[in-house]
Order: C-alpha cells, then structure tokens, then sequence
C-alpha cells in the first residue's frame, strides 16, 4: 500500500515519488512545470523600492498557485517593520482578489499577525503558520482565530515544541520539511509518534486537510483518500 506524503512548504522539488510538495518561490522565480507551488514576498527580502513590482509578480504568478506566500512578519528581520506591513497586507489582499490560501513566516510577530486576521475574519481564505515553534498559549490563540499550523524539523529535537504538537486537532495540522534537507518521512514517523498514530493513518489526515485549504489540488495530482 501506498502512502502519500503531503509536506506543505520545501524550496525544491522532491525527490521522493511518494512525496507531494508545495515548492516556495519567490517573485522572480519561474514556476515549475509539474509541481504545486506557491508564490510570495518574504519580509526578509522586501526591497521597498522594488517592492510593487515583487508584488506585481506575486498577483500575476499566483493565479496558478494553490496558495500566496511565504509571506509574514519578523521582529528579528533589518526590515523596517512598518515596510514588511504593507508587503504583508498587500499579499492579504492578493489572497482575497484570488481566493488562496496564504502560507506565513512569523518570528515575535503574533499578536500583529492575529490583529490583521482578526480584521479578515469572515472573509479571509485559509491563513497557515509554516515552520511553528511557539508555545502552547500562542498555538491556542491562533487555532482561536481559525489559523492552521504546520510543524517541521523542530519536532525532532524540541521536547517542548511535541507537547504543543500533541494538543493540535488533526484537522488543523500539517508538517513540512522547509529548506533542511530532511526527509519528510522522519517527520512524519516522529509526528505520528507524538499523536499516536500510525504513519499511514497521519498521512490520509493530512492529505483531507491539504483537499480541504488548497482549492483545485487533486486537480494536481494529489488526491485525498487514497489507499493507505
């Protein structure tokens, strides 16, 4: 039996037949010609003089994404924080005009990351937080306000970040591999092991939620339900 690994964000294409990615471009980067990829103006690269045509290129490549990002703020980025605002808050609006789900780089930001959700509440399409390493109050205040949140590396070696992974609803979750060169394989297996599941079982879980958050998925060759 066959199981298919849905890893939300990497930075290249998988080399795994069973892996199914999400590859992060950047705005100057050329979409691939088979992977699901998503597109956006990470705060540590807003150039402000440059920032309207990076943003013009998100909104013209992200209609053939399944998502807009990563985008987000970052406390610890040289970028001025008020800049990084306005590229967040364009690529918020790039999401409602194309109805995609926004994936999120956020470092000592939740509260403004929150704040700005709370403003989209009923309107907004999916927001997830990529590559989460908060504690547990800040995991429940974004499951709060309707974010998703996915797990990577960290898992592997962070006691503290599995307690806050223990108590996240499966329907909320997904696991990514970013750009570590890990194998999703080990933070499935290390997932599963935290939750209580079997592999196979976490899989299908995550490979629903993929089919949920990202309109036209299966369309790409990624089909919940599969045999497990």
């Amino acid at each position: 039996m066959t199981i298919e690994y849905f890893n939300l964000h990497r930075h290249s294409p998988p080399e795994d037949p069973e892996e199914s990615s999400i590859i992060n471009l950047f705005p100057e980067d050329a979409p691939p010609e088979k992977d699901l990829y998503s597109v956006g103006l990470h705060p540590w690269h807003i150039v402000e003089d440059r920032m309207e045509k990076d943003l013009a290129l998100v909104l013209e490549k992200g209609s053939n994404a399944v998502a807009i990002g990563e985008c987000g703020l970052d406390r610890v980025c040289k970028v001025p924080f008020e800049v990084q605002m306005r590229g967040f808050r364009a690529q918020v609006d790039i999401t409602e005009k194309l109805g995609k789900p926004l994936i999120i780089h956020c470092v000592r930001a939740y509260p403004d990351i929150i704040s700005e959700k709370k403003k989209k509440w009923d309107i907004a399409p999916p927001w997830i937080i990529h590559g989460f390493r908060g504690n547990s109050e800040t995991a429940v205040q974004l499951l709060k306000h309707g974010f998703y949140l996915s797990f990577g590396e960290a898992i592997l070696k962070d006691g503290k970040l599995c307690d806050v992974l223990k108590a996240i609803p499966v329907d909320r979750l997904f696991l990514e591999t970013d750009d570590k060169g890990r194998d999703v394989r080990e933070i499935y297996e290390k997932a599963a092991e935290v939750l209580g599941f079997r592999v196979g079982k976490l899989a299908e879980f995550l490979l629903a939620n993929a089919g949920q958050v990202f309109k036209g998925i299966a369309n790409a060759g990624l089909e919940t339900g599969a045999p497990l």
